[in-house]
């Protein structure tokens, strides 16, 4: 094959008509894509709401643990130890 074969086959396949889908077949392919279109909204859907849960699963447990610490914590409970009230007034 040389350079004006190739420049031929080229201008061909440029000018020629497009191939027709057969009506069965593109009645087939649209109800295909209308199910998978329908499968990847579900699919979609259920992710969202896997992130959506999972974020608010977080939060609580962040809360709860932040809850139980501050509950446990005695650090404001007792007054601090002051000098001047182990020893009393200063002499």
């Amino acid at each position: 094959m040389d350079h004006s074969d190739l420049t031929r086959m080229l201008k061909h396949a440029a000018t020629a008509p497009p191939a027709a889908v057969p009506r069965a077949l593109e009645e087939g392919v649209m109800a295909r894509i209308r199910v998978d279109d329908g499968r990847a909204r579900r699919w979609r859907s259920f992710i969202q709401w896997l992130l959506i849960l999972a974020a608010l699963s977080g939060v609580v447990t962040a809360g709860m643990i932040g809850w139980a610490m501050a509950s446990r914590d005695t650090t404001h409970t007792t007054p601090p130890a002051m000098e001047l009230f182990r020893t009393g007034r200063p002499q």
